[in-house]
């Protein structure tokens, strides 16, 4: 829908909703009582405008943002962040994301490593909180080392977004360098997750490649019964029309994008044959 079309929607919307409650009084209680109520409750319409107004002075200031995300031209939204965000400090957490992933549908590297100086010298804190969607830019380049080596400084941080993700991905830099027993604390924790996606993958490759890496029968029994504990829930909570849905809904972080080849294999193991 068109960015002009969603704005006057917004204020019709809203404006009909505020004669509704201005009117209301009148239908139920009549004119002069009414003046009275409003009387002794003006501050609810001087609330409401003031909410409007700056839901409005929000969508205005953003307008050429909204129409650059509708026109899908992300070179000029890329240089309109930029514009925004390196001369003039109006960095946040939306704009970062935005421009993140701005650069990747244009494969434009070197625009993401900017990005990342510029807010380790002057946001730290925002390069913290979103700290996932530069470390898996590592791992879509193939650069798993430095991947573990960027995860390693956030593991902890208790501001990350999604940080169960980033530990899981944490692990799946050390598979990659096939170090696989390293990564079982990590395979582990994200397969008891709540995000559904996040539980499938840490589970086929804690049957996998987790399993193939334990020190013993034992240990290979417990990984796999492990696998299949969560695999066996996820199956009996999501038909496969349902968990084609939740992948869908999923792939609308860039973070899992990246990872759809990894998805697509567990979700056919998923709904493999027991024990295949």
């Amino acid at each position: 829908m068109k960015f002009r079309t969603i704005f006057i929607l917004f204020n019709v919307v809203i404006l009909t909703s505020f004669l509704f409650v201005f009117l209301l009084p009148i239908i139920l209680l009549g004119a002069g009582s009414s003046a009275a109520f409003w009387k002794d409750n003006w501050y609810l319409a001087v609330l409401f405008l003031a909410l409007l107004g700056g839901l409005n002075a929000f969508f205005l200031l953003n307008s050429k943002t909204f129409v650059l995300v509708e026109r899908e031209a992300w070179g000029e939204l890329s240089a309109h962040l930029v514009s925004l965000m390196f001369p003039k400090g109006r960095f946040g957490s939306a704009r970062v994301r935005l421009l993140v992933n701005a650069y990747l549908l244009q494969s434009d590297i070197e625009g993401i490593e900017r990005l990342e100086k510029e807010l380790s010298s002057k946001k730290p804190g925002l390069l913290r909180k979103n700290a996932l969607l530069f470390g898996v830019t590592r791992l879509l380049r193939n650069k798993s080392e430095e991947a573990e080596a960027f995860f390693a400084s956030y593991l902890d941080s208790k501001d990350v977004d999604s940080r169960p993700w980033l530990r899981f991905d944490y692990g799946f830099s050390l598979v990659l360098q096939k170090r696989p027993a390293e990564a079982l604390p990590f395979l582990e924790e994200g397969a008891s997750a709540r995000d559904p996606v996040l539980r499938l993958l840490a589970a086929y490759l804690l049957g996998s490649v987790g399993a193939a890496s334990a020190k013993d029968e034992a240990e290979k029994s417990a990984l796999a019964a492990k696998a299949e504990a969560a695999r066996g829930r996820l199956r009996k909570r999501y038909p496969s029309s349902r968990w084609s849905k939740e992948v869908d809904r999923a792939k609308s972080e860039v973070h899992i994008v990246i990872l759809s080849r990894l998805i697509d294999d567990a979700g056919r193991w998923l709904y493999a044959a027991e024990g295949a």
